[in-house]
């Protein structure tokens, strides 16, 4: 810190000396305050003299970027021993070959994993179906204000607001119900490719057993 405000004293001076001089010539200083809200000003305020901070010219250019270097808080060094205990306790390739146990205890072949994605597909497909008949509701719904608001301004009447708000309502289901759609498409998408990377390890797990088998028969 008392570097700091060397530094920062002898910015003030060098300042004031060359303001002496031409003030058309000086530099200036650029620094951000707390809120990261950018500031100019002929020399960097005491409160924010511990930040890093530009010197422009005054053709506009940057010709010094000073980082202020600044001891480790208490607060930071806490943290970094918290980061530390949240570590892994596993390797990647420990946890690796557990995921692939796991695996081959939950699946006895291909079929199973076929099957088992086929059902949470299907799953999904009843929930599809039911905000499906829902869109289509609301959609009917919507032709049939339409209609009447239609057959009103024929009679010369107006839409009261009642019947805005009531088209309102639909439109927002309408809008709420294809929301519903895209989610399950994304969340079928993301399934199938779930299962696909099991259908690939699985196999890959089995290729080796093989080759490992057929390894001992051809050494035996």
């Amino acid at each position: 810190m008392r570097a700091n405000l060397q530094r920062y004293v002898l910015i003030i001076v060098a300042g004031s000396l060359y303001l002496s001089v031409a003030a058309v010539s000086a530099n200036t200083y650029r620094w951000k305050d707390k809120d990261g809200e950018t500031h100019y000003g002929s020399a960097v305020p005491a409160e924010y003299a511990d930040q890093p901070y530009d010197v422009i010219n005054n053709a506009g250019l940057v010709i010094e970027h000073v980082k202020v270097t600044r001891e480790q808080k208490p607060v930071e060094i806490k943290e970094e021993q918290v980061a530390k205990q949240r570590a892994p306790l596993i390797s990647d390739a420990e946890r690796q070959r557990q995921s692939d146990r796991l695996l081959l205890i939950q699946y006895q072949s291909e079929q199973d994993i076929k099957d088992a994605l086929k059902l949470e597909i299907t799953q999904l497909g009843y929930d599809s179906k039911i905000i499906h008949q829902s869109l289509d509701s609301t959609a009917a719904a919507i032709r049939d204000q339409i209609r009447l608001a239609a057959d009103q301004q024929r009679a010369g009447k107006q839409i009261n607001a009642k019947q805005q708000k009531q088209i309102d309502k639909l439109y927002r289901r309408i809008a709420r119900d294809k929301d519903r759609i895209s989610a399950l498409d994304q969340r079928k998408s993301k399934i199938r490719a779930r299962f696909e990377s099991y259908l690939d390890r699985y196999r890959r797990l089995q290729n080796a057993e093989q080759a490992a088998a057929s390894k001992q028969v051809g050494q035996g």
